[in-house]
């Protein structure tokens, strides 16, 4: 069965230029002009990608990207956009896109990034371990995207839970910021140090009983971050 695109782009041209291509290259493909239909598409079933537009009438698409992650959804999210202002990028990213491409764009690159983005999202489905615990009663499961943390049974951000299957994955090793960027953005350029600062403060206060003195996830000076359940 063929993956499930969904486009959400409000200028006609560029919107069927994107879904022609994406049909060419043997992919179902559904589309949304506005912030409402792009709304009600990232809820649908079935969808294994979206591309998302940044300026949509009636609302921006960092915020259907936002509303989609809160929501639960997992699926990778790419943003398109005509803005290429290093904090858009930094922006969309943190709102929980996967990646960023900007307007002109070359259709072969549209599609190389759509192909990568669909083999990462099965790799780390094929990965990821059911579940995983830690000391002080804090727990994850990677295959629902719930945790039970400070705050409470929570679901976690698409960056939020790749992070932490990430550190699953080698506990007691130090990875570098850029391991993390590469491993988890697929991306070396667009997030910055800070980007990845502030999701480790993010997770220390939802798994760490004292965040000031964290036992998990540790700050190793010069080199990164280390894991320890």
């Amino acid at each position: 069965m063929a993956d499930k695109i969904l486009v959400i782009e409000d200028e006609a041209l560029v919107r069927d230029l994107v879904v022609l291509n994406l049909k060419h290259a043997g992919y179902e493909v559904v589309s949304e002009s506005t912030f409402a239909g792009g709304a009600t598409g990232l809820a649908q079933p079935g969808l294994s990608l979206a591309i998302v537009d940044v300026m949509l009438p009636g609302g921006e698409g960092f915020q259907l990207v936002r509303d989609a992650r809160d929501a639960g959804v997992r699926f990778p999210m790419m943003m398109l956009t005509a803005r290429s202002e290093v904090n858009a990028k930094v922006r969309g990213l943190d709102c929980g896109a996967d990646d960023y491409l900007t307007k002109p764009f070359d259709v072969a690159e549209l599609l190389a990034r759509v192909r990568s983005l669909l083999r990462r999202a099965a790799g780390s489905v094929a990965a990821a371990p059911k579940a995983l615990d830690l000391s002080g009663g804090f727990s994850i499961r990677f295959d629902t995207g719930r945790a039970m943390t400070t705050e409470g049974e929570v679901t976690l951000s698409d960056k939020e839970l790749k992070l932490m299957e990430l550190f699953s994955h080698n506990v007691d090793r130090v990875l570098s910021r850029a391991d993390i960027l590469e491993e988890v953005w697929g991306m070396d350029a667009f997030p910055t140090d800070r980007t990845i600062d502030n999701f480790i403060v993010r997770l220390r206060r939802l798994f760490e009983a004292n965040p000031e003195t964290p036992v998990h996830l540790i700050t190793v000076r010069g080199r990164g971050y280390l894991f320890r359940p």
